[in-house]
Formats: C-alpha cells, sequence, structure tokens
C-alpha cells in the first residue's frame, strides 16, 4: 500500500525516512532561483555603483566660461553646433547599456512615481526629510559657472526630453569645518529622472569617478566625485534627463487657447514659471537665487510654431532635429550671470503684435493673433518707461532685446524673467477700441504691473537677494520704484494717493494680526518660500522703501541706490550690503543723524512684525506722543514691539512747502515729549504725506479740530485721517463717532477723490460684518442718504472732459450707491445690462461702470442674466472683460447658480482658466448669500482642488482667505475647526499659515462683533434721528 507521499508502508510498521511531496520540492527550487537571481542583481547594482557614468553629450562644446557675461555669444559657442543625435521620447529603447548607472527603479508601493527615477536611484531614509527639506536654505560646496541646455517639450504627451552640461566650480567660502571630501554635487530636482551622467574634470576632460542617488523624496540628485573637491578642481557634469511638462502653470507647463486653424480648434503652446522654485521641474540645477550662472539655451520643438522665444536674442537654428524631420533647434545667445528662477522659454503660435524700430532695446509684444491691437498701449508705455528708469539707476538696460509676452493662461500676475517678461493677458492687454475700450482703473492696474517688471530688470535681475528670506529686497522696491516712474509719466493720475491707497492700505490690513511674519525672516522650506510671496513683501517693503526715501531725502536715496546697483550688478546682496551704503549717503547728505544709521533704525522695521500707532497728547504747544504695536482686536498694552520712527509734525500756520524737521522717536522708549511752535487754537497733524509706516492717534479735541478743518488739509493726509479713524475704532482706541462724522464730511464733498478712495475702501470690513446681522437695515439707511447728492452729481455717463481720475471716482462713487441699493442707481444698471442683452454686439456701458452694472444686474436678476453673462465670458477675446465678468457672476444671490459656478472653477470642460479659478472662487465667497456655499464647496472638495491647481500660486491659501471675511459667529469658529482638522489629515503643509490667519480672522471678527457692533449701531439710530434720515 502506498501512503499520499509516495512511501511504500506496512501496516502496524513505522515508515522510514523523510518524506516530501513533488509540489513543496518545486516550491523550494522556484523560492531558490529567485533568491539566487537578487542576490546577482544586488551584486550587479553595487559594482556599478562604483563605476564612472558615461553619458551621451548634448554636443560637443568648450570647457572655457566666458569671464565677462555680456561677452559675444558667437566667441564662445558657435551656431552651428551638432545636436544631440537623439533627443528622445520616453519611449525610446537605449541600446547603449554602459551609459546608464543601472536600470529605472521600478514603482513600489509607496509611490508609483519613484518609476521616473532614473540611475543610481538609492533611495534615503525618509527620515532624512526634514534635514532634506531645510538644506533649502543651506550653503553648497559647489557653484554653478555655466549652464548647457538643450530642452525639447512634447505637448500632446506632456514630457519634456533634454541635455543639460553644468560647469561647476568648488565654493571657497564653503565651511572649513566640514569635510572636504563630503561635500557631494547637490542638483535641484522635481520628479525628473536621470537617464545618463558623466563627470568631467574641465582642465583635463578626463571623467572622474562618482556614486550618485537620489536625496529624500527626490527632491535633490546628489553626485559625489572620488576625489576631495580641492583636487578634483572645476568640474563638467553632463545629464540626460525626462521631466513632466505640467499641467498646473508651474515649471515648464503646456496650455491652449483657442484657434479656428487648428484642426481641434485649439493651439497649443509651452510656457515656464521658475519663479520661486520651479526650474527644478524642468531641468536639474542648482534651483537658488545665489547660485548665478551664464545659460546658453536651446529650445527644439515642431517647425510650425510660430514663435520660440528666450531670455536672450536668436542667434542660429538647425533643421531636421529631434524626434521626427519636422523639427527644428532654436539656439539662444549666452546670457548674464543669472539666476535659475529668471531663466524662460516659450513655444507657441502667438504672434508679433509691435515692435520697437530704431529703439535700443528692441522691444517686441507677443500676443494671440485676434488681439494684437489690444498689445500697443503697453508697448508705447514701455518705451517711456525704460529710458526713465535707465535715468533713475544712473545704469542702461543691459540686454538687446526685451520681449513682453500674453501668455494665454497664466498663474501670476505677470514675471520679470531678464528679457522676456511673461504677463497674464488682463495685465498686459488693453482694448482701445470704441466697442470695447478699457476703463481707467484697468488701464493704471495695467501700467502699475508692466512698471513693476521694468523696475525688476534691475532690481532683481540685475542685483538679486541672496536667499528669499530678502525677497522684499527685489518686490518692495520694485513696487515703489513702479509708482515713482509712473508718476513721472502719468502726472495727471496722482500715483501717490493710489500708493496710499493700495500699497499702504493692504500692508496695514495684513500686518495686523499676531500671525503676521516680519518681511526679513529665515525661510527654510518650499513652504516658507512659497509663503512669502504676500503683501508684506510686497506693499509692506515698499512702504518702508518709501519711509526710507523720505527721511534720507531724493538725493541721498538716489545715490545709494546707484551705488547699490553698481557696486552688486551680476552678484547678489543682502540687506546689510543695501543698509551701509544708504547710511554712508544720508551722512555725507546730512539728512541722517551722525549717532544713527539706517541698519539700527531699519531692522526694527524689518525684522520685527506689525507696526506702531502713534498716540498724540496735546496740552497747548507741549506734545506727549507714545508708541504702541497696533493689533487686533484691540489695543494691547502687553506687547512691547518698539521701533525708530521718523516722526513729522505740521501745524496749521506752517507755510507750504516748509522743510519739514524729522523727530526721531527712539527704539528704546514707548513714551517722548515735544515742544513745538504752535498756538493753543492752531490743528496739528502728523506724519506728513502719509511717508512713515504707522497710524496716527489724538486726544478727542484735535481730532475735533481735524474734522472740522478736513478741508484744509493736503490730499495724503486726508486719506489718512479717514483710514485710521475706522481702524482705531475697530481697534478700540477711539468710538465709532469720529468716523462716522468722517462719512458725513467726506460724502458733502462729493469731489474730494482721495478722501472718496479711503472712505470705500474704510466701509468694507463694517459692511462684511454686519451685512447678515439686523442693524444692516440702518446702516443701509445712512448710506444711502449721505450718498445720494454725491451719486446725482457724478452721474451715469462719461464726460468727454473727464479726466482719469474723474473716470475712477464715478466708478467708486456710483458702486457705492448700487452696492447700498439707491434705486435710481439699480434701475439704471438694470436698464443698461437689459439693452446689451437685445443685440449683445452693441455694449453701450461705460467701461468704468461695467463692473458695477454687471454685479448689479446679475444681483438683482435671475437666470437668463446669468446665462447671458457666462456665454459673454466664453466669446470674448478681451482679458479684462472675462475678468469683469467672473467677478459678477458671483454677484448673484441664487444658490444654484452659486453652487454650479463654484464646480465649474475645478472642471477644465467649464472654459474657466485655472488662472481664473481663484477669482471665481472669491466672487462668491464675499458675496454674503454665497459665503457659506463657498465655505462648504471648499470643505467638501479641498483635496480635489488642491490636485487641480497645484501648490505654486498659493491657490488654496487665497481661497481660505476670502471665506473666513464674513465669519463672525462662534458656530463659523467650529465649522472652520473641523476645516482645519481635515486640512491637516489630509497633509497640506502649503496652507499651514494660511489657517493660522484665518482663524485669527475669525476671532477678531467675533470679538468685533461682540463688542463694536451695537456700540455703532447705537452711533448710527442717533444719526439717523439727528439728521432726520429715511430709514426707508
Amino acid at each position: 500500500m502506498k501512503s499520499k507521499n509516495g512511501q511504500k508502508y506496512t501496516i502496524n510498521q513505522q515508515p522510514r525516512g523523510r518524506y516530501c511531496s513533488n509540489t513543496v520540492v518545486a516550491v523550494f527550487g522556484v523560492l531558490f532561483a529567485l533568491l539566487l537571481l537578487t542576490t546577482l542583481t544586488l551584486l550587479t547594482l553595487m559594482a556599478l555603483q562604483q563605476a564612472s557614468n558615461k553619458c551621451m553629450l548634448a554636443d560637443t562644446m568648450t570647457t572655457s566660461t566666458p569671464s565677462d557675461p555680456r561677452l559675444n555669444t558667437q566667441q564662445y559657442w558657435g551656431t552651428h553646433e551638432k545636436p544631440h543625435p537623439s533627443m528622445l521620447d520616453a519611449d525610446d529603447d537605449y541600446s547603449e547599456t554602459n551609459t546608464r548607472r543601472n536600470a529605472l527603479a521600478g514603482p513600489d508601493d509607496q509611490a508609483a512615481s519613484r518609476a521616473w527615477f532614473g540611475p543610481g536611484a538609492n533611495w534615503k531614509d525618509e527620515e532624512q526629510d526634514e534635514a532634506e527639506r531645510n538644506r533649502l536654505s543651506q550653503s553648497s560646496g559647489w557653484l554653478p559657472i555655466h549652464y548647457r541646455l538643450i530642452i525639447e517639450p512634447n505637448v500632446e504627451r506632456s514630457v519634456i526630453n533634454g541635455t543639460v552640461t553644468i560647469n561647476i566650480k568648488p565654493n571657497t567660502n564653503w565651511d572649513k569645518t566640514r569635510d572636504q571630501k563630503s561635500s557631494p554635487i547637490v542638483l535641484d530636482v522635481n520628479e525628473i529622472r536621470i537617464l545618463s551622467c558623466e563627470v568631467l574634470s574641465l582642465a583635463s576632460t578626463k571623467s572622474i569617478p562618482f556614486k550618485a542617488y537620489y536625496g529624500a523624496k527626490n527632491l535633490s540628485y546628489l553626485i559625489e566625485p572620488v576625489l576631495s573637491r580641492a583636487a578634483a578642481g572645476n568640474l563638467s557634469v553632463k545629464l540626460q534627463f525626462e521631466s513632466r511638462l505640467s499641467d498646473t502653470l508651474q515649471g515648464f507647463y503646456r496650455g491652449y487657447f483657442p484657434d479656428k486653424e487648428e484642426p481641434d480648434g485649439r493651439s497649443w503652446f509651452a510656457s515656464t514659471q521658475f519663479s520661486p522654485i520651479d526650474a527644478r521641474r524642468a531641468f536639474p540645477c542648482f534651483d537658488s537665487p545665489d547660485k548665478k550662472a551664464t545659460f546658453a539655451i536651446s529650445i527644439v520643438h515642431p517647425n510650425d510654431r510660430a514663435m520660440t522665444l528666450s531670455n536672450m536674442e536668436h542667434i542660429g537654428h538647425l533643421y531636421d532635429v529631434g524626434r521626427a524631420p519636422d523639427f527644428v533647434r532654436e539656439d539662444f545667445a549666452i546670457t548674464p550671470r543669472m539666476s535659475t528662477y529668471l531663466v524662460a522659454f516659450i513655444t507657441s503660435n502667438l504672434q508679433l503684435a509691435q515692435r520697437s524700430e530704431g529703439f535700443k532695446p528692441i522691444v517686441n509684444v507677443w500676443t494671440r493673433a485676434e488681439v494684437r491691437q489690444q498689445g500697443s498701449y503697453v508697448h508705447r508705455l514701455t518705451m517711456r518707461l525704460l529710458p526713465f528708469l535707465e535715468t533713475y539707476f544712473g545704469m542702461p538696460y543691459h540686454l538687446s532685446k526685451l520681449d513682453l509676452v500674453a501668455v494665454p493662461d497664466f498663474g501670476f500676475r505677470a514675471m520679470e524673467n531678464w528679457g522676456l517678461i511673461t504677463f497674464r493677458e488682463s495685465a498686459l492687454l488693453v482694448p482701445e477700441d470704441d466697442n470695447r475700450s478699457s476703463s481707467a482703473k484697468h488701464m493704471e492696474a495695467v501700467a502699475s504691473v508692466v512698471a513693476h517688471e521694468l523696475a525688476h530688470q534691475w532690481f532683481g535681475n540685475l542685483v538679486t537677494p541672496r536667499w528669499w528670506n530678502d525677497l522684499w529686497l527685489k518686490e518692495g522696491f520694485a513696487t515703489y520704484i513702479s509708482y515713482i516712474a509712473l508718476n513721472a509719466n502719468e502726472k495727471r493720475w496722482h500715483m501717490f494717493e493710489s500708493f496710499v491707497q493700495k500699497e499702504l492700505q493692504e500692508a496695514f490690513e495684513k500686518d495686523s494680526d499676531r500671525n503676521s511674519h516680519p518681511i526679513s525672516f529665515p525661510v527654510n522650506t518650499p513652504s516658507d518660500i512659497r509663503r512669502i510671496f504676500d503683501p508684506i513683501s510686497y506693499s509692506k517693503g515698499a512702504a518702508i522703501v518709501r519711509m526710507m526715501d523720505s527721511f534720507l531725502g531724493d538725493i541721498a536715496f538716489k545715490r545709494g541706490i546707484h551705488e547699490y546697483l553698481q557696486k552688486y550688478q551680476f552678484d547678489n546682496a543682502v540687506q546689510d550690503d543695501l543698509w551701509d551704503i544708504l547710511t554712508a549717503e544720508g551722512h555725507r547728505a546730512r539728512t541722517l543723524p551722525t549717532d544713527l544709521d539706517v541698519k539700527q533704525i531699519m531692522e526694527t522695521w524689518t525684522l520685527q512684525p506689525g507696526y506702531p500707532v502713534i498716540t498724540f497728547e496735546r496740552n497747548g504747544s507741549r506734545l506727549t506722543i507714545s508708541q504702541q504695536r497696533y493689533l487686533l482686536p484691540s489695543r494691547n498694552s502687553s506687547d512691547d514691539t518698539r521701533w525708530y520712527i521718523p516722526l513729522t509734525i505740521v501745524a496749521e500756520s506752517q507755510r507750504a512747502h516748509e522743510p519739514l524737521k524729522v523727530h526721531w522717536f527712539p527704539y528704546e522708549n514707548a513714551t517722548i515729549q515735544l515742544q513745538i511752535a504752535i498756538e493753543s487754537d492752531e490743528y496739528l497733524y502728523a506724519n506728513a504725506d502719509r511717508a512713515g509706516y504707522y497710524r496716527v492717534n489724538y486726544d478727542y479735541a484735535s481730532w475735533k479740530k481735524l474734522t472740522n478743518n478736513f478741508a484744509k488739509l493736503p490730499p495724503l493726509t486726508r486719506m489718512q485721517l479717514v483710514d485710521d479713524a475706522f481702524q482705531l475704532a475697530r481697534a478700540e482706541y477711539i468710538q465709532y463717532d469720529i468716523p462716522l462724522t468722517l462719512i458725513l464730511v467726506v460724502t458733502q464733498q462729493y469731489r474730494d477723490i482721495p478722501a472718496w478712495a479711503a472712505l470705500s475702501r474704510s466701509l468694507a470690513y463694517i459692511n462684511n460684518m454686519m451685512s447678515r446681522e439686523p442693524a444692516y437695515e440702518t446702516l443701509l439707511a445712512v448710506m444711502r442718504s449721505t450718498l445720494r447728492p454725491a451719486f446725482d452729481a457724478v452721474g451715469f455717463e462719461d464726460r468727454a472732459e473727464d479726466s482719469h481720475q474723474d473716470m475712477i471716482h464715478r466708478e467708486r462713487v456710483v458702486n457705492l450707491a448700487c452696492h447700498y441699493g439707491i434705486d435710481k442707481c439699480s434701475v439704471q444698471a438694470q436698464t443698461l445690462f437689459r439693452r446689451w442683452m437685445t443685440d449683445f454686439r452693441d455694449n453701450r456701458i461705460p467701461p468704468s461702470l461695467k463692473e458695477t452694472i454687471y454685479c448689479t444686474s446679475l444681483r438683482d436678476g435671475g437666470v437668463p442674466e446669468w446665462n447671458f453673462a457666462f456665454k459673454r465670458y466664453q466669446d470674448t477675446d478681451s482679458a479684462s472683460e472675462k475678468e469683469i465678468i467672473l467677478n459678477a457672476l458671483g454677484c448673484t444671490v441664487k444658490p444654484w447658480l452659486l453652487s454650479k459656478y463654484l464646480n465649474m472653477t475645478i472642471s477644465p470642460a467649464s472654459g474657466i482658466l485655472k488662472q481664473d479659478g481663484v477669482r471665481a472662487f472669491q466672487a462668491v465667497a464675499t458675496n454674503f448669500a454665497g459665503s457659506d456655499i463657498a465655505f462648504n464647496f471648499l470643505y467638501e472638495n479641498i483635496a480635489d482642488i488642491n490636485a487641480y491647481y497645484g501648490d505654486g500660486f498659493s491657490t488654496l491659501s487665497k481661497m481660505i482667505d476670502s471665506v473666513t471675511l464674513l465669519m463672525n459667529k462662534p458656530h463659523h469658529k467650529e465649522r472652520f475647526d473641523r476645516f482645519a482638522y481635515k486640512a491637516k489629515q489630509l497633509g497640506l503643509p502649503t496652507i499651514e499659515k494660511s489657517i493660522l490667519l484665518a482663524k485669527e480672522q475669525i476671532l477678531n471678527n467675533i470679538y468685533w462683533r461682540s463688542r463694536s457692533y451695537h456700540q455703532l449701531q447705537h452711533f448710527l439710530v442717533q444719526l439717523i434721528k439727528d439728521l432726520n434720515f429715511n430709514m426707508y
């Protein structure tokens, strides 16, 4: 008899031997074979890891680098170099196996994206993640000298193929205490697969042995030459790579615009947005602002593209290269020394709209074919602003050409890439024909953006902050100088009234919270870098630059700027470099006391958050002056932050244009005493021209004198009084009777354009807090009664004699009138809109009133008005018109339309561009009828929104900021806490700070409602009784 394992045995006898089935034997055999194969594979990989890698070179290039960044390109790099033999696709089969370190690492269960990463992909322990993130702010043992980049985007497959050769040198400033053999070449990468790599000595051109691996989360590629840095000398690192052509408007990305000439009605383009840290998404590089180098760039693309541009001028081309015979390689001249975030290229079917003739540099404007005429205004403006800036900076524009490109889908308003400035269409294009002419407000906005980007060609491009913690050094200066340039070229625009209304008030709003940050603070992570691009860096940066200009004087300030740019051109600087130069010029001009220096003054403004409120207590001619940090929700004596403050005080009897003395409020003191020459019945005011970055409070008697003499005060001081009064009442420094008195004073002077500008912005917070409260009816009654005379005076129709400011002022008054429900305004708005609906080709709505009329008509209308407006959004080729309609679509009070609109912001099929999604969301979130709907949408779709928009443009942060504006009840806080918890569970580090700020905003709103709401209600009711206003 046989057993089940095949052994013979006799009943009642013990079986002998070991028993094993055939199946078991087979299984063990397979396992042993797999173990043997794995062992051999690991041994092979270890051997290869020690070997030097050879790579396929893009072309043969000389190893010397031009010492002068402006050296003629053709002396260094010929225009007919042989391209890489095959700019390969992702699917191409590489037969040269000896050129690769090892096979591609396959996908694993932690991250499928690892399949993208190539040779030497040794995965570091995840515990290194924090160290890798902090590496952003650390120095490097190697510095780039020159990049030779050939790059080929494939828009159909969202793939980039490229080769880059980076000439590098040892960093002589590297920490001497470090092990000289432990300084790898650290290249920044993000979703880049390295296909091959070779390291050569620049001196001998011999190959250098090395080992290479990816850093934590594949965000760096580390190459460790076997030789020490000193022994290795200058090196050439040659890499072949593959990366992604993104859809998130970051890095090198793709997009399309409508084009009837294309078979599918779409014309694709590929463009770049590398600032702040996204060059690493396109090619391996030292992606840090202090790692400047020169760049020789070539773009491979289909030869049917109408335009291909980069930072420098085109110098040659080669046909029949790349993936197919109909491809061409465009070669561009070598750039000056510059940072990677300023590198740019674009290939598309955009058209040349404007080109300068007989003007240096050559200025070109590029747009879609249908809107070429809309580039004329910016072209004319640029040719006026460039010579002004060259004179102001005491230094010429350094490149031979300047391209301004209206990119059909673009994340920021604009980007200052050196020689190739890219814009969102609405920030560059200005319709000037009768049917679609732009509003004065839009024209000013476009001019401001263009002037800002032109100023960057010096502040930021020529001289670059060493690290992102000093971002304000370029953004604050560019913002301030853009106003100087426009004020000189458009004198009737009164640009510094706009500066006070826009930049200064924006900075104050964002700098009033406990969770605000200093202008300059440690920046260690990608989230830190993206977060610092905010009004603190831009608007507050500009405000403190203006303050410096004021106390140093224009001559000393400009001399300092000239020396700063001359000394650090093509290099990097930190704020201390600027302080030293400005101190010397201030002492030389005797505008700065010898016992003070700019560093000790300005570090109180750049290294700590917030700003002071200066309180004046007057006793005849004797002043007691105190400083305290302005903080919401209420004045707080426990915060002991102090500043060096340049005080200017003006008495009523002081003659116009008389030089003002600067009284320095010491950093060490909370209170000082001053004796001034003034009569007891005279008024005085402080902070002339609102040049200082601080608010001013007065004793009650002084407030009364100023309100009684309001019309006698200078324009900027009138703006300051209105803004300060509302904000001081909000923080409980004064009561609301003072700002309400100013409402009456300002609205009686309907031609006081500066004061109206301040009033319209100051009313926003009160309106947000009261729009869903019982007392809102009282506020409406007061505002209707006070606004009606001004509305009747300015009217609905533009006049031929209207100035730029007149048109902006009419827009402001009419907007307030319609918003607060003056019947005549609403009726006229709807009449004009319905007339347009009868013939959409004939829009007779005045350009300056479109925003108000569209919004009012959709608010008071229904589905037909909404659908008509959305159809106009789809059909118009005016980018500014699109933005106005996007805002108006969020004005409806129909819940289902608002929900539909929000869902369209995350649907590519809706026709709403990614660049415009935030605008649409904000329009709903700031609508009292849409606030809760917007919050629910954000809560339910936060993961989808983050995936759709990416993390490059603070999209989620902007949504969070807007959705909390109307939240002022305890249950709002509870709802937001649940949202914050969900965001944390999803792991979204880029919005951590936004959530903190939003929580503080809600708590401040709750505090205001509990403390100030009833006080304001009382004053409003009393005002109605005293002035006999009609409640209805």
